[in-house]
């Protein structure tokens, strides 16, 4: 017989969600600090455990970092793409999603991202842009590092696109793909002498989108970028099975 039972939440978790309720309709906004643990256990009439249970919980959200030792506490935070990475990567690796299956979604959302960025953001987007293609630029002589230089380009590109949803998404899809390189579970693509050139003339190509987003052309950018992203595809995907499923966990 099905157990249809109704499981009664713990005081821990009602009072998580109540903190978690107050954060996302901004009455505890980013940076503000979390009741102390004597004045929730007195607001919510429970035990200090009870209290530092609950804003574990959150703390494990990515809702709050905890400031330990004699400034013990709680400060709200927003999630990071971390934090949508790893709950985007978790669903994914258990349906089998491939590297593959993310990167046609990057290239279905990125591309109207950054035509979005020349639209609605171009000075701003273009400025955050332009000074994080310097540090590109002053990587070139380190692998690991400018790839990851250029992964977060990328994710620079989604936050400053003008559309809240569009860069949530499209930050998991990245840091989806990312967590799986930088894991180890993924080669990355060689960087011998040979390519340096390959390399200079991609970060050329991050200028370039720079150049048509900060003169508002939309249309301009989505192309560029389309492009780019395609470019980008043959190169990892000769290094790495397109077919190859998604393993991001620990």
């Amino acid at each position: 017989m099905e157990d249809t039972s109704i499981r009664v939440p713990k005081a821990a978790e009602l009072i998580a969600a109540r903190i978690r309720r107050a954060i996302a309709v901004g009455e505890l906004p980013p940076g503000d600090n979390v009741p102390s643990e004597a004045q929730m256990a007195l607001d919510f009439g429970v035990s200090r455990p009870t209290v530092r249970e609950a804003v574990r919980i959150l703390e494990s959200e990515g809702l709050v970092s905890i400031r330990r030792g004699s400034k013990r506490g709680g400060r709200v935070r927003l999630p990071d793409s971390g934090i949508v990475a790893r709950a985007a990567g978790l669903a994914l690796q258990t349906r089998g999603a491939t590297l593959g299956d993310i990167f046609q979604v990057r290239m279905i959302i990125e591309p109207p991202a950054a035509r979005l960025a020349a639209e609605r953001r171009p000075t701003e987007a273009a400025a955050v842009l332009r000074t994080h293609l310097q540090r590109e630029f002053d990587l070139t002589s380190d692998r690991v590092a400018v790839t990851q230089a250029i992964a977060t380009f990328h994710q620079l590109l989604m936050e400053n696109c003008g559309s809240v949803s569009v860069g949530i998404i499209a930050l998991a899809l990245t840091g989806v793909f990312e967590r799986h390189v930088h894991a180890g579970r993924a080669p990355r693509p060689p960087m011998p002498e040979s390519r340096v050139k390959e390399l200079l003339a991609g970060l050329r190509s991050h200028g370039k989108l720079i150049d048509l987003i900060e003169t508002g052309d939309g249309a301009g950018a989505e192309a560029h970028w389309r492009a780019h992203m395609q470019a980008a595809a043959r190169i990892w995907f000769s290094h790495i099975a397109s077919d190859t499923r998604v393993e991001v966990l620990d």
